[in-house]
């Protein structure tokens, strides 16, 4: 114990170090003057008596409804937990914030842009070749547990569904027009090779910095919209601009970008790290929640989180930037100290509580059997960064001989990368057989999530809709870690391919539970899906790591997760309203098995052909991988010639 506790003024000196060489220190400060002003800017109010504006009508599509969880998320939101929203307290308006103006929020936005042009200017070579130090194994849990507060901000947008009915009221906008801002989040994946593309030629590093500084951006426009005094056409295309640049920074900046580095950087424990990042990001959407919830909501305002939340990714972005990188070969081992072992159970403890603490919150907060408290969204974001502590555990290569800490550097370059180029992959069936069943899972969960509290309204079992959405959260995180483990210490006797066509079958199968329309079947399906949607975001990332190579891998990922715009708008925002407005036969609320059932069965056959498009994958890829039969043919063709 002595001994790490004389470490500790190495670990300050090593991060104040990393700032001062990247000259950061002024933009450092500078946030923390911001913080400082949205701090002293922000006023206690006291809740309102009247909740009656937040009644509205309850149609699909409408998910204003009161002490109920409010869901309107289009991506692995359905990775959020519960995200409870309270009708009997009244938002805070901006006006009583006069000291969070314009200019603050213009001024975050101008820091997060200077800081991202210093990178790409002054510190370009950097994105171009990654360092380790020899034996340097501590770089792999910087790596890992900085990757992890990169998904803690970009987690951020999966909270969305929690503050959408305080962003429509203060906007004084219609519930249509706050679900379409919400949407936008999810439609720039459609363009998701773009920032793959910008992996595979610049690594990780570039993209998450770019990811970072958009993310922040993204929330000033919200904020700019939410305190300027522009029309209200102008403030709603301002808002979904701001969230669809947040949106995308999120999924295809900053999520995908780490666990691809991390599938790269761990091949023997590919899926175990995307499934500990994964779960991360599925808790992340919940803290972010009941922060506002819990601290935010009823003591301060929405633009107070959101300068926050403009805040956050920047100061993430600057403080982690360094340890993000994809790992030389010296820095792969697998765990074999005691202390490594003792360091990656910590950290599936601390996310195990967190995960448990964040639906019991949830759900206690949306009975109406837990009161606001600050107490409680401060031991939700306590639990969150405890993982930092880790890193006071980790000893740093600098501190070995002498003769190691003065050798030179390896540099590995990422362009020097073997695999399948994506227009070869793009043209085999192998792509599209993996691009429909993720089609078909997706859609199942986002249509299961997204509608739960209405499903469960209709069969007359409305109160169960905070549990249903915990349940989901729950079996969704908890999946991610226990397959991520599994698939790769038994990927021999069950290869990756089986776990795809098992959760591609909980997803049929929870699809078809859900269709009757009682309450066992929602919760059994609702569970199901949760399991379905957790392993198959785990698997994916190693998977198309492992099929493919890494010479396009970041194209190859951001092509396959555009299918989760499509997926979302057709079946969230065409199919299902379609079918409940035919079945509520002109009423604003429809009551009754056929609002969703006939849906549900169709997602059900759509969940049936995705099992099928696995199966073929899985045969397909019994006795090779796409890669393997690509160099064999090279091979073959070489020697014939």
């Amino acid at each position: 114990f002595g001994s790490r506790v004389a470490s500790w003024p190495f670990k300050t000196h090593r991060i104040f170090h990393i700032m001062r060489a990247r000259g950061i220190l002024p933009l450092v400060a500078l946030t923390a003057l911001l913080l400082g002003c949205i701090a002293s800017a922000a006023d206690h109010n006291e809740s309102c008596e009247d909740p009656s504006f937040l009644q509205t009508p309850r149609k699909i599509g409408e998910f204003a409804q009161p002490k109920r969880v409010d869901l309107t998320l289009l991506d692995d939101l359905v990775d959020a937990s519960p995200k409870p929203v309270d009708a009997s307290q009244k938002p805070v308006d901006a006006s009583q914030n006069p000291r969070i103006t314009t200019e603050t929020f213009l001024g975050v936005a101008t820091a997060a842009l200077l800081f991202l042009t210093w990178e790409f200017t002054k510190n370009s070579r950097k994105y171009h070749e990654e360092v380790c130090a020899p034996g340097g194994v501590s770089d792999r849990w910087w790596f890992v547990i900085m990757s992890a507060m990169i998904q803690v901000v970009s987690g951020s947008v999966y909270a969305m569904g929690a503050w959408q009915n305080d962003l429509r009221d203060t906007l004084q906008i219609s519930m249509t027009s706050a679900t379409i801002i919400g949407a936008m989040a999810f439609t720039g994946n459609l363009a998701g090779f773009l920032g793959g593309m910008l992996f595979d030629r610049s690594g990780p590093r570039a993209a998450v910095c770019l990811g970072c500084c958009c993310l922040s951006v993204g929330y000033c426009l919200i904020g700019i919209a939410l305190v300027s005094s522009l029309a209200k056409n102008l403030k709603v295309m301002l808002a979904c601009v701001g969230s669809l640049v947040a949106g995308y920074a999120s999924v295809s900046l900053l999520d995908n970008i780490t666990c691809m580095a991390c599938s790269i950087s761990f091949p023997q424990n590919q899926a175990a790290v995307v499934g500990y990042l994964k779960a991360v990001l599925a808790t992340a959407g919940g803290v972010w929640a009941l922060l506002w919830v819990q601290l935010f909501r009823n003591r301060f305002s929405l633009v107070s989180f959101m300068a926050l939340s403009a805040i956050a990714p920047f100061v993430v972005g600057v403080m982690s930037l360094s340890s993000i990188k994809v790992l030389p070969p010296q820095c792969k081992e697998s765990l074999k100290e005691r202390g490594e072992i003792a360091r990656a159970v910590s950290l599936i403890f601390l996310l195990l509580a967190l995960t448990c603490f964040d639906v019991w919150a949830g759900y206690e907060y949306a009975k109406g059997l837990g009161a606001s408290s600050w107490i409680t969204g401060s031991i939700a974001l306590a639990l969150q960064m405890s993982p930092l502590l880790l890193l006071v555990t980790v000893k740093e290569s600098g501190q070995g001989s002498a003769g190691s800490a003065g050798s030179a550097h390896e540099i590995v370059r990422p362009k020097n990368r073997i695999g399948i180029s994506f227009q070869t992959a793009f043209k085999g069936m192998d792509f599209w057989l993996l691009w429909v069943c993720q089609f078909a899972v997706f859609g199942a969960g986002v249509a299961t999530n997204q509608n739960l509290a209405l499903i469960l309204e209709t069969t007359g079992h409305d109160s169960a809709s905070s549990l249903g959405v915990a349940l989901f959260a729950l079996t969704s995180a908890l999946s991610r870690i226990v397959v991520g483990i599994l698939s790769d210490k038994y990927q021999a006797y069950f290869t990756r391919f089986h776990w795809l066509t098992a959760g591609a079958f909980c997803a049929m199968i929870g699809q078809f539970l859900v269709s009757l329309m009682d309450l066992t079947g929602i919760m059994t399906g609702t569970c199901l899906m949760g399991l379905s949607f957790g392993s198959f975001y785990t698997i994916i990332v190693p998977m198309v790591n492992e099929m493919y190579g890494n010479l396009e891998f970041g194209k190859m990922l951001g092509a396959q997760m555009s299918c989760q715009a499509p997926a979302a708008l057709v079946i969230v925002c065409h199919l299902m309203p379609v079918v409940y407005r035919n079945a509520a036969g002109g009423k604003d609320v429809c009551e009754g098995r056929g609002c969703f059932q006939t849906s549900f069965l169709l997602l059900t056959v759509l969940n049936a052909v995705g099992l099928a498009a696995a199966v073929a994958l899985q045969v397909r890829n019994a006795d090779s991988l796409p890669v393997t039969r690509l160099n064999q043919a090279k091979s073959s063709k070489g020697l014939s010639s």
